[in-house]
């Protein structure tokens, strides 16, 4: 008998939308999926591109980070493991009742306002998958409570920025409560009172968290999350944890969700951080012995079959040479498999001026605004020499952006033509609802012929990049077959509106 049947309805439901709870194989894959538009037909996502979570009866077998670490905190206040749990949308009607008190649902875009969702949904049409099927998920519950149960509706995740921006949008979806931030120390006594029925507030900012009050997860997560790092504190205007002081988790904690992620069957890890290389260092200055201890660490972990990484900064590679990173890409590379072994470097634009004016000299530091163009060119040439895939972030538009701050950027893109790399430009959306966010109807010839460049080079290194990535993880023939072709099929699309947009901003 399910837990849901059991009890007429879990207590306390945790859940997501399907672009953050879908069984992805590698965190490619998982990025791949959560940027599609509604041009791509709903049924491929939800059978190929997102497919759905396996369950025991209603639970996920494995769910995102953020809701293990709010199930973990749970559990450890004293909440029984029979009343709590990650369903997917799937089984969320057989999870519902009269015993729900509380659904909690996390988001990452849930209006579709971030700076890929903006870019992908202006350049390829339609609505993101992310913000139509955090509506759908709304819908479904407001229409269970519409049936005569009685439980609130909680938001919060990486994407409550969003709903807290726009609260009748929140209203509209059904939502009681938006919690803002890292909610582990005040979750507890959040949820007894929700459970209790007392009265909470519209949007509640929850409390800083600090590592030692950050709980072991229980269960395997959607891609093989770890978390390493959390926080940031560099002070860029357009993130919400530039103010998040960065705090680094113990190597024990790291290695244990590791294992547990591995014994849930995600044997294909992701190493989490807002920088890699920042790992175990108290300043802007690496600590490459701590790092590299915590990488041996989580590499002798017995049945791992593959380390993803995700961010690293710019000026954290520079102040390190080859040989470090030549070791730090070795401990990465689990398998003769994985090959190419990518990082996410926020280049953002080469005007160290542009990117100073938007406060982002915290991306830059110890290093002066002058420098940052040579430091982009630096640290993208010491990765690839060390065997990294860079995969280098543009953001177009940022305010006071001109013409002469687009040349740099197109002159340092095309010093980097034919090297093993992959750039994305996104448009600039700003988290502060007084800024105007960049649009598509500004896009000039020459943000055109950037865009088209970055993608001659996106083109030529993404397919293998997915396929090596895809191979490492042991993700299933079918699926690595029709991924490629798909992949041909958008390669077209896009080099067709390429085509036309830059044909167009000439007239």
């Amino acid at each position: 008998m399910s837990d849901a049947s059991a009890q007429a309805g879990l207590p306390l439901i945790l859940t997501a939308d399907q672009t953050l709870l879908a069984d992805y194989p590698t965190l490619l894959d998982g990025m791949m999926g959560t940027v599609q538009t509604t041009v791509v037909p709903e049924m491929l996502m939800r059978r190929v591109l997102s497919p759905a979570m396996p369950c025991q009866g209603v639970r996920a077998v494995r769910g995102p980070l953020g809701l293990r670490r709010l199930e973990a905190v749970l559990r450890r206040a004293g909440w029984a493991e029979r009343d709590v749990a990650i369903v997917p949308p799937h089984r969320l009607k057989a999870a519902i009742g009269p015993a729900t008190r509380v659904v909690a649902l996390s988001s990452g875009d849930p209006l579709g306002l971030g700076m890929t969702s903006t870019t992908m949904s202006a350049a390829t049409g339609g609505q993101p998958y992310t913000q139509r099927w955090f509506a759908k998920l709304c819908a479904l519950l407001r229409r269970r409570r519409q049936s005569g149960l009685n439980f609130r509706i909680v938001a919060g995740g990486p994407g409550a920025w969003q709903l807290q921006q726009q609260p009748a949008a929140a209203r509209e979806l059904g939502i009681d409560t938006v919690v803002v931030g890292y909610a582990e120390r005040d979750l507890p006594a959040l949820m007894a009172r929700f459970a209790a029925g007392e009265p909470v507030g519209p949007v509640v900012t929850a409390a800083a968290t600090g590592p030692g009050e950050i709980p072991p997860i229980l269960g395997a997560t959607v891609m093989g999350v770890v978390e390493i790092s959390r926080g940031c504190g560099r002070g860029c205007g357009f993130c919400t944890l530039a103010e998040e002081p960065v705090s680094h988790l113990p190597i024990e904690q790291i290695v244990a969700d590791a294992r547990t992620n591995i014994a849930g069957g995600a044997a294909a890890i992701s190493l989490i951080a807002e920088d890699l290389f920042r790992y175990g260092a108290g300043g802007a200055k690496p600590e490459c012995s701590r790092l590299m201890e915590m990488l041996a660490a989580v590499r002798a972990a017995e049945g791992l079959r593959m380390i993803q990484v995700d961010h690293a900064n710019v000026s954290s590679v520079a102040q390190m040479n080859i040989s470090e990173l030549r070791e730090i890409n070795r401990l990465l590379r689990v398998s003769p498999r994985h090959r190419h072994v990518w990082v996410n470097l926020g280049v953002e634009t080469a005007s160290g001026e542009l990117m100073a004016a938007n406060g982002l000299a915290g991306k830059i530091s110890p290093f002066g605004a002058v420098d940052w163009p040579e430091l982009c060119n630096t640290a993208v040439r010491r990765l690839i020499e060390a065997g990294f895939m860079p995969m280098a972030s543009l953001i177009l538009g940022l305010p006071g952006e001109t013409p002469g701050h687009l040349r740099q950027t197109m002159d340092l893109i095309e010093r980097w033509a034919g090297l093993p790399m992959v750039a994305f430009p996104i448009f600039y959306v700003a988290v502060r609802p007084e800024e105007r966010p960049f649009e598509i109807s500004r896009m000039s010839e020459l943000h055109w012929r950037l865009f088209s460049t970055c993608y001659d080079f996106n083109f030529r290194w993404i397919p293998p990049l997915i396929a090596d990535n895809q191979r490492a993880a042991a993700a299933p023939r079918s699926r690595r077959l029709f991924i490629q072709m798909a992949g041909r099929g958008q390669k077209l699309q896009w080099k067709w509106r390429l085509w036309r947009a830059i044909r167009r901003a000439r007239r």
